[in-house]
C-alpha cells in the first residue's frame, strides 16, 4: 500500500506539482552558504517529524525515509564546514533537497492538512549543476577518476561513503547538461560499472542511453553506437535509441572520410595545475637564496612587534607574514561578512558578470564598519609601508565547492584615452595584500604560473607582491590564481592598493628593477 502511494504521488507531482518559487540562492559558490543548507535539512527532519504523527497510514514509510535522512544528516552535523566542503558529500546533500524532499514534499501534500516549513531559500538545479561542476574541477586539477571519488575514499582518507549507481548517473547527466562531455562520460561509465539488477532508480538502458549521447559529443561515435545497438537488443522499440541510430552512422561515415576537428584547447594555463598540485617548479639554487626575518625598522609600531616575513620569491618580490591577524580578528571579520555576502563577480568598473572562472562569494568591508576592519587597514599600511587613503575596502571570500579563480591579473589594462578604475579614481592597482582568514584541509593555494611557484593557505598570514613594476608599467608575471578547494572553507580577505598617493611610499624609477 505504501509502495503504491509513493509512486502514486510521483506521477501525480510530475503532472500537476508546481514546486514553490525559487530565488536563486547559488549556494555552491560558497562553503558559507553550503553549511546553511544543513540548517535547512536540519528543519526540514523536524518537521517532517511532526507531519508523520497527522498521518497513520503513512507512518512506516516516512519513518524509514526520515531515519535514511537523519543518518546523513547526523553525519553533516557532527562536522558542518568538512561535510559541506567535501566534494562527494556536497552533491549527495544538494542532491537530497532538489531532488529527494521534492518528491516527499508532493507525497506528503496530498490530501494534508499539514505541509512542511522552511524559512531559508531551498537550492536550485543551478545549484546542483554548480556542485557537480566543482566535481569535475577537482577531477581535472587534482588528477582524480570516477572511480575513486565514487569510492569514497580519496588521497588516503574517505571523503563519503560508496556513490549508488543512480547517484552517479544523476552526476553524469548534470555534466551533460553543462556541457562537460568529458566529465560525463567517466561518471556515466562508473554509473554502468555499478548497475546491477537491484540498483534502484535507474535502468541500464537509461545508463547506456546517455552514455551513448555524451559519447557522440566527444566524437566517440562507434562506442556510442554499439550501446545504442544493445539497447535496441533489450528494447527493440525504445524511441531514444531508434532516434540515434542512424545519426550515430552518418557520423561513423563522416568521421572516416574527414576525421574529426582539432581538440578544444584546456582553459588552463600552462603550470596551473601542476602548481595546485604541490609542484614548485623552480631550481634549488633559487629557493636557497629565500630567507626568513623579522620587520622592525620600517615603522615605530614594528621595533615593538615585528612582523614575521618569509620570503616566497625574488623577482618580483613576493613575501608572506605570518601571524599578523589573530582568531579573534578572524572571527569578527568573518562573522561581518556573513549576511553581506553575494557571488562574487569578474570584470571591470563599467562591466560586471558572474563568471565560471571564479566561483566564490564575497563581501565588502568599510573601515568605519568595525574598529577590527580599521586595525586590519593601519596594519596593511605597516606591513606594506603603502598609504591606506589609496587603498579599496577590505574584500572578504568565501570559497564554494571546487572553488577556483582562474589565473588572472590584479591590474587593469585601461583603453586608449580611458583611466583605470575610473569609480576609484586613484590609478592602477600597484600592490596586492591577501590575508588567509582559514586553514585548506586540501588545496585552495595561491598560484603564479609564470614564476613557477604556489602558496597554501596559513590561517592568520597574508601574501604580499607588487602589480606594477618601480616604473609604473604592468608586470605581467603577476599573473596568479586561486586553485579549487578540494575539502576545507577557504576564507581569504584582498586589500588592492592603487598607486596615486604613493609617490613618497614607493619612488618612480626609471628602471623598472630597481
Amino acid at each position: 500500500m505504501e509502495a503504491k502511494l509513493f509512486f502514486f504521488a510521483i506521477g501525480w507531482w510530475l503532472c500537476c506539482y508546481h514546486p514553490w518559487t525559487n530565488v536563486h540562492g547559488e549556494y555552491y559558490s560558497s562553503v558559507e552558504q553550503m553549511r546553511k543548507l544543513l540548517k535547512l535539512e536540519e528543519s526540514l527532519v523536524a518537521s517532517l517529524g511532526q507531519y508523520i504523527k497527522l498521518h497513520e497510514q503513512k507512518i512506516e514509510f516516512l519513518h524509514r525515509q526520515r531515519d535514511l535522512l537523519e543518518k546523513e544528516l547526523k553525519k553533516g552535523l557532527k562536522d558542518d564546514i568538512e561535510y559541506s566542503s567535501n566534494p562527494v558529500s556536497a552533491f549527495l546533500m544538494v542532491n537530497r533537497l532538489v531532488n529527494d524532499w521534492e518528491r516527499l514534499r508532493a507525497f506528503m501534500d496530498m490530501d494534508v492538512g499539514a505541509k512542511l516549513q522552511n524559512t531559508t531559500e531551498m537550492p536550485t538545479h543551478e545549484d546542483l549543476i554548480g556542485v557537480v561542476e566543482g566535481l569535475a574541477r577537482l577531477q581535472d586539477m587534482y588528477e582524480l577518476n570516477a572511480k575513486e571519488m565514487a569510492s569514497g575514499k580519496l588521497l588516503d582518507r574517505t571523503i563519503g561513503r560508496q556513490l549508488k549507481t543512480a547517484e552517479c548517473y544523476e552526476i553524469g547527466n548534470k555534466l551533460t547538461a553543462a556541457k562537460s562531455y568529458r566529465h560525463a562520460v567517466s561518471w556515466l561509465r562508473e554509473s554502468l560499472r555499478l548497475w546491477t539488477m537491484d540498483s534502484p532508480g535507474v535502468s541500464k538502458v537509461e545508463v547506456m542511453n546517455a552514455l551513448s549521447y555524451a559519447l557522440s559529443h566527444q566524437g566517440e561515435y562507434e562506442e556510442a553506437l554499439e550501446l545504442t545497438q544493445k539497447v535496441l537488443k533489450l528494447q527493440p522499440d525504445n524511441q531514444r535509441a531508434l532516434n540515434s541510430k542512424e545519426p550515430l552512422e552518418k557520423w561513423i561515415e563522416y568521421k572516416k572520410q574527414h576525421g574529426l576537428p582539432p581538440p578544444v584547447p584546456e582553459p588552463y594555463v600552462k603550470n596551473y595545475p601542476s602548481l595546485c598540485r604541490g609542484d614548485d617548479q623552480r631550481p634549488a639554487k633559487e629557493l636557497a637564496k629565500l630567507r626568513c626575518r623579522y620587520e622592525h625598522n620600517r615603522t615605530p609600531f614594528l621595533q615593538i612587534s615585528p612582523l614575521k616575513l618569509q620570503e616566497v620569491n625574488h623577482d618580483p618580490m613576493i613575501v608572506m607574514y605570518h601571524d599578523v591577524i589573530s582568531n579573534k580578528e578572524i572571527d569578527a571579520i568573518i562573522s561581518i561578512s556573513k549576511p553581506l555576502m553575494h557571488r562574487s563577480m569578474v570584470g571591470d568598473d563599467h562591466e560586471k558578470a558572474v563568471s565560471k572562472t571564479r566561483t566564490s562569494s564575497n563581501a565588502w568591508l568599510d573601515d568605519v564598519m568595525h574598529p577590527v576592519v580599521r586595525t586590519l587597514s593601519q596594519r596593511t599600511e605597516d606591513m606594506t609601508n603603502l598609504a591606506m587613503t589609496a587603498a579599496e575596502r577590505l574584500q572578504v571570500g568565501n570559497y564554494g565547492i571546487g572553488g577556483h579563480y582562474l589565473p588572472h591579473y590584479d591590474y587593469a589594462v585601461a583603453e586608449e584615452g580611458k583611466e583605470v578604475y575610473p569609480s576609484i579614481g586613484k590609478g592602477n592597482r600597484i600592490a596586492t595584500v591577501m590575508y588567509y582568514l582559514s586553514d585548506v584541509a586540501i588545496g585552495g593555494a595561491t598560484v603564479f604560473p609564470q614564476l613557477g611557484l604556489g602558496v597554501f593557505p596559513q590561517k592568520g598570514s597574508a601574501i604580499f607582491w607588487y602589480n606594477l613594476h618601480a616604473n609604473g608599467t604592468v608586470d605581467h608575471r603577476t599573473l596568479h590564481g586561486a586553485c579549487p578547494v578540494f575539502v576545507g572553507s577557504k576564507w581569504v580577505g584582498n586589500k588592492w592598493i592603487h598607486e596615486r598617493g604613493q609617490e613618497f611610499r614607493r619612488s618612480c624609477e626609471l628602471d623598472p628593477k630597481v
